[in-house]
């Protein structure tokens, strides 16, 4: 019975002894574009026999594992592509590379067509690559991936580019190669868009959802058929195009702010705001009495953690046999924030010692609404002749409620001084807007030999702040410098104010270019030539009015109880007509250039020249007889430029380039304006000149792979006459205004360093840059003397050029495994110290402090067509701060929010917490 057990399981094990010593063989491969050899991430490849599947990972790879030997079928396919069939015998290990033909996409200089190639990251790569000036872009599919919700916060990942942020937070303007946000222009579909801003002619990103946009191009060089005035660069905003197939990109998300799920928020009906100001409601002749103003819009309402809504809608289809291609995108965002911020302004005291004069707490909510829509609609005629019109609209409201406790602090050496404590309350909204409308034409003559395209634009962007309130009461005082307990007596209303800002910028564009192709001594180039026209009109209405409390019996202080429960008088009833803040304003510019490309062996040239007039003309509602109620200001720029490109190998570039580039002067800053704003009072400067600059740059370029790259480069400026933001000493009174105005002239040169890597699944892209840009200008300081009189002394300082950082950085570790439809991304970002507010003191220059910021998102696709995702920005909670670098004057009493012991001075941190975001996302793409 035994030997019989035994026999039966030797028979039995015999098969799996045969399983077990079957030989099997690994397979593995890469993916490819067959034309340009580029990787396929995310192919699919199977082998039907073995009802096996793998995917493509981030470097185009992919394996099979213990194939036993045989004879089997591969098959890849992979969206766009046509998929192919082959026969594999596996009889040891197999290497395999798997080329696709492109079913779809014809990939140009920079122009993408192919709905699946223009969001692409290989896309986005390879467009860099062939591109004739120095670029950076960053592709739909990578917006749609990272934590980011406007094109200013995207805009943080591309290297060399830092951002200003707004109160709320947000990301606002581009800073590019340390240039100020003035320095750069925005461009839509490759067209200049007009500003909402009411001072300035730089474009609010924040205001465009990232969304709607197929790519973002950061242009850092100029050709001479590109508008002058971007010393620093150009954004341009390629929205969706038509696709060639049905396509559905639909996303719903909610989530919340941190700050918000901790504090509340403080809400004020902003049905209640005025829309006009009596002025503008009832005419010049009508005084303003206390019932004109509305108390409604001061009355603040507490909630618990409203919650954050986002939406997002692109469709697109082609029609009559791909002749009518259409896009529609749409956008809506719905957001909370709320945050806290110490503003302790420190000031210049005789003998050079920093003075904190106030300890102030301010408490911010904001309630931010964007709403984007996009249409392009393109028309074959024939394929020589097409047409577009491309039409795009952004609104941005912001409803912020600012609260503020400010304690004045007591004089150094002397300890003089009250302990004072005001309380302010402000409501503020304020809406913007952009639309712009191109109609473009591109036509194919002379056998294919001559192109011209031309483009009708108009734009118009507006800008609108009615009723923005404020309020003050005086809430006691200490009787000396350290005594702990307020005087008991009741709070004091003082000062009310109400403002009405609006403005608008109008423009009516024209381009035309011409390129005729050919070849001279069997070296191919492109000739071209054209021109632009611009007419830009803006409007400026302004409106002030104070009122004050009325007094109380005996003239004494009215008690304040309440914003419904007191009375007030109009100080100035007729407002505030007749100044330089109503004003309009015109400019003029006309430009032409001619440039021409060609290739002889492995260099590309692209040289030219480009010449730009501009006038610009205001009028202000000053009186007649008063001096600057009118002015014009005209100027011809004639701005050379030669951009060369080796192409060492068809993965490598070297690039170097020379331009002349201007950056002109805003509206606001040539109208001799004065604005008594939130900290100091503003003036204009009807004498500013524009700002010219030479600028060289030095790249190196390596592509190894379709979404990988190594990019070195080096980059300088000369700058002449640039235009800064800093304080003069005006007037019989020798006033302290803040004014634009030229500060001679300043370098600026620096490093990029760009690397993107991908082994298997996982990917790191990095970025570096570091900027050195100096200016020298006069400072006041003083010394003590002769027992305490102040001796005055005038020192020059160097300094870097607001806005710049010496050193910016980002780094992105992400994770993507195709097979189960999942994608993740942890970015970091560093903005290294930089000055935001120049002092006329010397010494006394606020620098914002070395800021970094962690982000994360995440998203898994399942059911073919659905993906969730999740999105947390400023991970770890940082925080914004600015310094003087110079300690405070000591005194007998503490000064809050002050580190006594350090030798810098806290002026202001702002504290803005996590935001989540969870999300689900429906993808059609045929």
């Amino acid at each position: 019975m035994h030997l019989r057990s035994l026999l039966v399981l030797s028979l039995l094990s015999i098969p799996q002894i045969a399983i077990s010593q079957q030989v099997t063989h690994n397979v593995k491969g890469t993916v490819t574009d067959k034309q340009s050899k580029e990787q396929l991430i995310g192919a699919i490849i199977t082998i039907p026999e073995l009802k096996k599947n793998a995917v493509a990972k981030l470097d185009g790879t992919f394996a099979f594992e213990r194939i036993p030997a045989g004879t089997y079928h591969v098959r890849c396919t992979y969206v766009g592509y046509q998929a192919i069939d082959t026969v594999i015998t596996v009889n040891k290990n197999i290497d395999l590379t798997l080329p696709l033909n492109n079913q779809s996409s014809a990939l140009g200089e920079v122009v993408v067509k192919g709905k699946q190639d223009a969001e692409s990251e290989s896309t986005a790569k390879r467009s860099e690559q062939n591109a004739a000036s120095v670029m950076n872009i960053i592709s739909a599919r990578a917006i749609q991936l990272s934590p980011d919700l406007t094109v200013a916060n995207v805009l943080q990942r591309i290297s060399g580019v830092s951002i200003e942020r707004s109160s709320s937070g947000e990301g606002r303007y581009a800073i590019i190669r340390g240039m100020d946000q003035r320095y750069n222009n925005t461009l839509v579909n490759g067209i200049k868009i007009p500003s909402p801003d009411n001072k300035s002619r730089f474009v609010p990103l924040d205001i465009f959802p990232s969304e709607l946009v197929e790519r973002i191009e950061v242009n850092k060089t100029l050709t001479p058929n590109m508008e002058a005035d971007a010393i620093g660069g150009t954004v341009n905003m390629v929205m969706k195009n038509a696709p060639d197939k049905l396509y559905v990109n639909a996303s719903a998300a909610t989530g919340f702010s941190q700050t918000v799920l901790q504090d509340g928020f403080n809400a004020f009906p902003v049905g209640a705001i005025q829309k006009s100001s009596p002025y503008q409601a009832k005419g010049p002749d009508y005084s303003a009495t206390p019932d004109d103003f509305t108390r409604d819009n001061l009355n603040y309402t507490h909630k618990k953690a409203p919650a954050n809504a986002m939406g997002t809608l692109s469709i697109g289809d082609r029609f009559f046999k791909d002749r009518l291609g259409i896009m529609l995108g749409g956008s809506y965002q719905n957001l909370y924030r709320s945050y806290k911020s110490i503003f302790n302004p420190g000031e210049f005291q005789e003998g050079g010692l920093l003075y904190v004069k106030h300890a102030n707490q301010r408490t911010y909510s904001s309630h931010l609404i964007r709403t984007g829509l996009n249409a392009k609609i393109d028309f074959n005629i024939n394929p020589k002749h097409k047409l577009a019109l491309y039409s795009a609209y952004a609104d941005f409201q912001d409803a912020q409620a600012r609260l503020t406790t400010d304690t004045l602090m007591p004089a150094p050496r002397t300890g003089y001084g009250t302990g004072q404590v005001w309380n302010f309350g402000r409501s503020k909204y304020q809406r913007q807007n952009i639309f712009s409308n191109t109609l473009q034409g591109n036509h194919s003559i002379l056998d294919d030999r001559l192109k011209v395209d031309w483009s009708a634009v108009y734009s118009k962007a507006t800008n609108n702040i009615p009723d923005w309130a404020e309020y003050e009461y005086d809430g006691g005082f200490y009787t000396d410098g350290t005594s702990p307990e307020p005087y008991k007596h009741t709070d004091v209303a003082t000062n009310f104010h109400r403002m009405w800002w609006k403005n608008s910028d109008r423009d009516f564009a024209g381009y035309l270019n011409l390129t005729y192709s050919n070849k001279a001594w069997d070296v191919p180039f492109d000739l071209s030539a054209g021109g632009m026209y611009r007419d830009k009109h803006r409007d400026n209405k302004y409106d002030n009015y104070e009122l004050r409390p009325v007094p109380g019996p005996g003239g004494a202080p009215q008690p304040w109880n309440g914003i419904y429960n007191f009375n007030w008088t109009v100080f100035n009833p007729k407002g505030s007509p007749g100044e330089a803040n109503n004003y309009r304003s015109n400019e003029r510019i006309t430009a032409g250039y001619l440039m021409l490309k060609f290739v002889v062996n492995k260099l590309e040239t692209t040289a030219g020249v480009r010449a730009e007039n501009t006038d610009q003309d205001y009028d202000t509602d000053l009186p007649v007889t008063q001096e600057g109620k009118t002015g014009t200001i005209s100027y011809m720029d004639v701005l050379p430029s030669v951009n060369f490109k080796y192409v060492l190998n068809k993965h490598t570039n070297l690039r170097l380039s020379y331009y002349a580039a201007i950056s002109r002067p805003a509206f606001f800053e040539i109208v001799p304006y004065n604005y008594d704003g939130d900290q100091f009072t503003e003036k204009g400067n009807p004498h500013l000149l524009h700002t010219t600059s030479d600028n060289i740059d030095l790249r190196y370029e390596l592509f190894p792979k379709s979404n990988e790259q190594i990019l070195v480069g080096i980059f300088y400026k000369a700058l002449k006459n640039p235009i800064e933001y800093g304080f003069e000493f005006t007037g019989q009174q020798n006033q302290k205004v803040y004014m634009p105005g030229n500060y001679g002239n300043a370098n600026n040169f620096g490093f990029e360093f760009v690397y993107e890597k991908y082994i298997g699944n996982f990917g790191i892209r990095a970025n570096y840059t570091y900027t050195n840009s100096k200016i020298t200008t006069t400072k006041l300081t003083s010394e003590l003397v002769n027992g305490g009189s102040p001796n005055k002394i005038y020192l020059n300082e160097s300094r870097p050029l607001q806005g710049q950082s010496a050193h910016i950085a980002n780094a992105a570790l992400l994770y993507k495994n195709a097979k189960i439809g999942l994608d993740f991304q942890l970015a970091w970002q560093y903005t290294g110290k930089r000055i935001v507010l120049v002092s006329p003191y010397y010494g006394f220059d606020n620098w914002q402090k070395g800021m970094n910021l962690f982000d994360l998102s995440a998203e898994k696709r399942f059911a073919k067509h659905f993906a969730v995702f999740a999105k947390i920005q400023n991970l770890l909670d940082a925080k914004y701060e600015v310094y003087i670098d110079k300690a405070p004057a000591k005194n007998d009493t503490p000064i809050p929010f002050q580190d006594m012991s350090a030798s810098r001075t806290l002026v202001q941190r702002d504290q803005y917490g996590q935001n989540y975001l969870l999300g689900l996302r429906f993808i059609l793409n045929k």
